[in-house]
């Protein structure tokens, strides 16, 4: 059926998932089914495909990592939003975002996967990030209500995230019933040394 056609990012997803390489995990028309949500003070939380939004949430991205990622600034700054695509493609991205008068403030975005050890659905967060301005009164505990209710819907059991030690986010989590279960490291690899 591709014969002839130019390979793109979605043609090859396409090809793996027929293949079965790529195996769909969360059925697009689940995916699809999330409803949005208007919250009273104006926001809107919806669930978004990345591949339509693509060029709007790259300066969302960079926020983020000028914010939380430091550890990184040795490292280029290159988002893989074709890989993000696929992923969604096949079920296992899921993207959040939070918009006020249709201007994007936040997103969440999460990879879905089957837990080895449970079999359940388990979703990890890649991005949970709000602009200052989205963070103001209970729009972000709403935001991450929201998203947990969608998950719900999806089938997952658990939700992984972590946060940085540069901000106040793992308070923020453990008031919504987040508990720590581990503690992650970080090292960046000198050239040399690889």
């Amino acid at each position: 059926m591709n014969i002839g056609i130019p390979l793109s990012p979605e043609a090859a997803a396409d090809i793996l998932m027929a293949a079965n390489r790529l195996p769909a995990l969360v059925p697009l028309e689940a995916l699809e089914g999330i409803p949005l949500c208007l919250a009273e003070n104006g926001s809107v939380f919806a669930r978004e495909r990345i591949a339509d939004i693509v060029e709007e949430i790259r300066p969302l991205h960079q926020a983020h990592w000028n914010e939380t990622e430091g550890h990184r600034h040795g490292l280029a700054f290159d988002p893989g939003y074709a890989a993000f695509i696929r992923y969604e493609q096949a079920g296992r991205y899921v993207l959040f975002t939070l918009r006020q008068q249709d201007r994007l403030l936040g997103n969440c975005a999460l990879y879905l996967d089957r837990s080895a050890h449970t079999q359940s659905l388990i979703a990890t967060e890649d991005t949970l990030f709000l602009l200052p301005e989205a963070r103001i009164g209970t729009t972000a505990r709403r935001f991450v209500a929201y998203v947990e209710d969608a998950l719900r819907l999806l089938g997952v059991r658990e939700v992984e995230i972590s946060v940085k030690t540069v901000n106040r986010a793992e308070r923020f989590f453990r008031f919504l019933g987040y508990r720590r279960v581990e503690t992650g490291l970080t090292k960046i690899l000198e050239a040399d040394n690889v």
